[in-house]
């Protein structure tokens, strides 16, 4: 089982994404996994001679990732965000059709950096099967309610093709199961949407963010200060209620800014951001407004 190079790769790789991944605030799964050189020889065998050549085609996801989110905006966070991030080879990003029952793909292949095609170029003197490697990695993208639908497909329906040549309608009900799955994504954004909504109009300002921005927030509660301030200025408050969590996330995303995920901060840099109300300025933590002065916002 040869595979101890691409395992450093993939750790280091990983270690970076996650780190990403817990600054922004969102909800997330990670799994990772690198194919083994017998398992690459294996896919070469059965891909056929000349389906892989040196100086042509290369094998793409030696190393892996699956990204999973709880809700399906993040999806598209994610995505644009690391397409952004990284060296990007290829992007498939599938958009849904009225007609045509089936997945969607939503994955990127990116190149490895300086320090990680180092460490693949000393193995490739190693192992010449990995001049049939290229020095790349796949992230895939999928939400919570898709993923297990996605396995079974990978299991019992990519690995054996061959079993639903003659079930055309078999196949096309196992697409319609994904449809059903992902109607469920955009139903259950839109019941936490409501929920935020209410929240606004009984003024239950902490279970608000909480639903508005659906992120994992530290076990704090939102400063009494702020609670009194939207309490008593309700145009105040739908300037936070009405800010845009993909606008706003995408922003932490991009500049790198990192700062602890609770209700006191995400109201601050709300206010850093789009509104600008005095009050909430004089309520702002110093280290907070310093750091977010030498962050550059897109």
């Amino acid at each position: 089982m040869r595979n101890i190079p691409f395992n450093k790769i993939k750790n280091r790789i990983e270690e970076e994404i996650i780190q990403d991944l817990d600054r922004i605030g969102i909800y997330y799964r990670i799994h990772s996994r690198t194919k083994t050189v017998e398992s690459l020889q294996q896919k070469i065998t059965t891909k056929g001679e000349g389906y892989y050549q040196p100086d042509g085609k290369k094998v793409q996801d030696m190393i892996g990732y699956r990204i999973t989110t709880y809700f399906i905006d993040d999806v598209n966070l994610l995505w644009n965000y690391f397409s952004e991030k990284f060296v990007i080879v290829d992007k498939q990003y599938d958009l849904p059709t009225s007609d045509v029952f089936k997945p969607l793909r939503k994955n990127l292949i990116c190149r490895y950096s300086d320090d990680n095609s180092a460490i693949f170029n000393e193995a490739k003197l190693v192992d010449r099967v990995l001049d049939l490697v290229d020095n790349t990695f796949e992230i895939q993208f999928r939400t919570t309610s898709s993923e297990g639908w996605h396995e079974v497909d990978h299991a019992l329906r990519y690995k054996c093709k061959n079993d639903w040549i003659d079930y055309r309608e078999e196949d096309k009900m196992f697409n319609g199961i994904y449809a059903i799955l992902e109607t469920t994504d955009r139903t259950l954004k839109s019941l936490f949407e409501n929920m935020a909504y209410n929240h606004y109009k009984c003024k239950n300002w902490e279970a608000m963010l909480r639903m508005k921005f659906f992120l994992n927030f530290d076990k704090g509660s939102l400063s009494s200060a702020l609670k009194d301030l939207l309490n008593r200025d309700n145009a105040l408050a739908k300037k936070v209620f009405r800010c845009s969590r993909a606008d706003l996330l995408y922003k932490i995303a991009i500049s790198g800014l990192d700062i602890p995920v609770s209700f006191n901060n995400i109201v601050f840099l709300i206010n850093y951001l789009c509104i600008k109300n005095e009050e909430i300025s004089d309520l702002t933590p110093h280290w907070l407004v310093k750091k977010c002065d030498s962050t550059s916002f897109n």
